[in-house]
């Protein structure tokens, strides 16, 4: 070998082109992190409603029951608002969808025997105009109650909401959310073995939404609401509330 063939001067070596390699792979892997980041978290991001949507696929229904059962199924929710409180103007049975769709009750079946979808429901006009609905959903096991609870009164479930945990009842769970028809709702749900109930309110006063998450911030009027419905909630069956701020005991 020449003297000219042997000076070639500093070559790189193997091992830094790797490491140069490996950072430049890490950057863009941050990159896309961070991208994905911000997708998720803009308000027009279209993720949260793809996650509404996959909650409503995912919970478990209620479980069919007897006409005597959905009778004491009736019973049970009629105490949230008494007659001389409020106008009874519709009742019937529902599924566990009703947590999204407010769908209406459905008539009982003709066949005294045939076997009704384990969930009623009652609405009432009350006297200052608004309207009060109160459920009961019956579950075959007190998990699948629980998970129930936990996937109905989540905000990530409901696309623009407000979750909050009650005071009243214990382990009430509450949830603001633009519902159907464009209307602020406000849900108290809570859950007693195999049933949950759920007492609600929508702001029937307000007008249509325009902007959902600024609707269901934390404010004085949604605060009054939620007192509301969580003083009716104590009226349900073991409820066990102590005292609500009316002296009244449940």
């Amino acid at each position: 070998m020449s003297e000219q063939d042997g000076d070639l001067g500093p070559q790189p070596s193997g091992g830094g082109r790797r490491r140069g390699w490996t950072a430049a792979r890490l950057g863009l892997l941050l990159a896309v992190l961070a991208g994905l980041v911000v997708f998720l978290v803009l308000p027009g991001s279209s993720a949260p409603k793809r996650t509404a949507v996959a909650c409503r696929t995912s919970f478990p229904e209620v479980r069919g029951v007897s006409a005597a059962q959905l009778g004491d199924l009736r019973e049970a929710v009629s105490r949230v608002l008494p007659q001389r409180a409020g106008r009874l103007y519709e009742e019937g049975a529902v599924t566990a969808r009703v947590a999204w769709s407010d769908e209406q009750p459905s008539a009982p079946a003709v066949s005294p025997t045939a076997q009704r979808p384990g969930g009623y429901e009652m609405r009432w006009n009350a006297p200052n105009g608004i309207d009060i609905v109160g459920d009961v959903l019956v579950f075959s096991t007190p998990e699948r109650a629980q998970r129930f609870l936990a996937i109905a009164s989540s905000k990530v479930c409901h696309g623009a909401a407000t979750q909050l945990a009650a005071p009243r009842p214990p382990g009430g769970r509450n949830l603001a959310w633009v519902n159907p028809d464009g209307l602020v709702q406000a849900d108290l749900f809570m859950a007693r073995g195999t049933h949950v109930y759920r007492v609600a309110e929508a702001l029937s006063a307000s007008p249509t939404v325009h902007s959902p998450r600024e609707a269901v911030r934390p404010s004085e009027g949604l605060a009054r609401v939620f007192a509301t419905i969580n003083v009716l909630a104590c009226l349900l069956p073991a409820a066990n509330c102590t005292q609500v701020p009316n002296g009244t005991t449940a």
